[in-house]
């Protein structure tokens, strides 16, 4: 494990660390130390601030300082951006009640600590990193929870002290009940009180096939099974799962692959692969993300959708039919592959936390919520410029779909067969579009889905994932 490591110490609540690899700012050197200025810089509805040694709450407004001890909580149709001294921000949506902890710098070293509490409610941390490990960034709950630099997580608290935990961006392990465990990018942890900490699940949608990840490791896939693309029961040690065209690929505990379904071009031939992190399917190619941020691939490479050789410092990717989306973890985007309708064109893109790649098009989640997507736009698939407050997006084959930091699902594209009927899904964590069906994961492990059912890939209503 990084040495990263946020403390050994253990806390009086139950404690889950979440580590997160890190590049530098700060005041050494001789520099003059900056302060630890704090404000509420937005305040949207019934914004209420409880300044440290009173018991009356009074409504917060945009500018106000924040400091050790206050206290801030949102009424229902509400939201907060806090702005912390280091350019980190913490946006509390409706419902969700911090307090804040502490707030120093070292001016010596440039060591800087911020910890939150946070009782209940959904927060969205984007923490800047730093290089020194001794700095750290905690969001602690009634179950335990902290973080070290350099990551965007959603973190939601139940009324019981439940703590769900999504890593957007970075590399995070979670430490409660003396357990590590790794929460790959684009995956949840759930803390339960008095108990370790636990993946939870993931979906992934096909062309005719939707996968789901079981918190336990175990795998389930219910859809079009005519080369094997299903024949996941085996399964075991999961961390990862994606379903491409007629395969599926996923990752396990170990680093290596495994995948099943039509192997045409050679894209299950992924056997050999080691220090694998996350896995991408394409349409008749397979993409993996190693530990060190280098990239491998397999399968059919007549558009050089498998010219990744050369990539660095990837943290995410994503593959569409014929192209491959890497996310750089400073917040840019690579692509190879099948250009004809523009597809690749991301060479500009900044401040991204996720990408998509779908048919013929591509979409990236910007750090403030907003989205951006490139590629053929014929039924508007593309058309995502007014969506805001989105934490992840996915790709189909002429849809696109966004899941919002409140639960709720955006979608945009053809609705031919009904999926992007979306509008009415709650408590979504992560959705996944195939061809032209769409499936939401919610944060209690069900499933719901929406579009073409013709080979019962829609038929995830008695999955329970958790």
């Amino acid at each position: 494990m990084s040495g990263h490591i946020l403390s050994k110490k253990l806390l009086s609540i139950f404690a889950l660390v979440i580590l997160v690899t890190s590049a530098s700012v700060g005041c050494g050197g001789g520099s003059p130390c900056p302060s630890t200025l704090t404000i509420l810089s937005m305040a949207e509805g019934d914004v209420l601030v409880m300044k440290v040694g009173t018991n009356t709450w009074v409504q917060g407004q945009v500018g106000m300082s924040l400091n050790i001890g206050d206290t801030v909580k949102t009424g229902d149709n509400s939201g907060a951006l806090v702005t912390f001294f280091d350019g980190s921000t913490i946006e509390l949506e409706a419902g969700t009640q911090i307090e804040i902890l502490s707030l120093a710098v070292v001016c010596s070293t440039g060591v800087t600590t911020i910890t939150l509490l946070q009782t209940i409610g959904t927060t969205i941390s984007r923490v800047t990193a730093l290089l020194d490990p001794a700095s750290s960034y905690k969001v602690e709950t009634l179950s335990g929870a902290a973080a070290v630099r350099g990551s965007v997580m959603v973190v939601t608290v139940g009324e019981d002290g439940t703590t769900w935990i999504t890593n957007i961006e970075g590399n995070i392990w979670a430490i409660a009940q003396g357990v590590e465990l790794p929460v790959p990018p684009g995956q949840q942890c759930i803390i339960r009180p008095g108990q370790p900490p636990e993946l939870i699940m993931m979906v992934a949608a096909g062309d005719f096939h939707t996968v789901g990840l079981e918190s336990d490791g175990s795998v389930v896939a219910v859809g079009m099974n005519d080369d094997g693309q299903c024949d996941v029961g085996n399964w075991t040690d999961i961390t990862h799962v994606a379903a491409g065209y007629y395969h599926t690929a996923g990752v396990k505990s170990d680093g290596t692959v495994v995948a099943v379904g039509w192997n045409g071009y050679g894209q299950c031939d992924v056997g050999g692969w080691t220090g694998i992190t996350q896995v991408a399917a394409g349409y008749y190619h397979t993409v993996g993300l190693k530990a060190d941020s280098t990239v491998v691939a397999a399968g059919d490479n007549t558009d050089g959708q498998r010219d990744v050789g050369g990539w660095t410092g990837i943290i995410q990717v994503a593959a569409g039919y014929y192209h491959t989306v890497g996310l750089r973890a400073d917040g840019s985007v690579v692509a190879v592959g099948d250009n004809y309708y523009g597809q690749c064109n991301v060479s500009g893109w900044t401040d991204i936390i996720q990408v998509a790649a779908g048919n013929y098009h591509t979409v990236g989640v910007k750090s403030d919520g907003t989205v951006v997507a490139v590629g053929m736009n014929d039924v508007g698939q593309c058309n995502v410029s007014g969506w805001t407050d989105i934490v992840q997006v996915a790709a189909g084959y002429y849809h696109t779909v966004g899941v919002k930091s409140d639960g709720t699902a955006v979608a945009a594209g053809s609705n031919l067969l009904g999926e992007c009927d979306v509008n009415t899904w709650t408590g979504i964590i992560q959705a996944a579009a195939g061809e032209q069906h769409t499936v939401g994961l919610k944060a209690d492990g069900t499933l719901v889905a929406a579009g073409d059912n013709s080979y019962e890939q829609c038929e995830v209503g008695t999955w329970d994932l958790n």
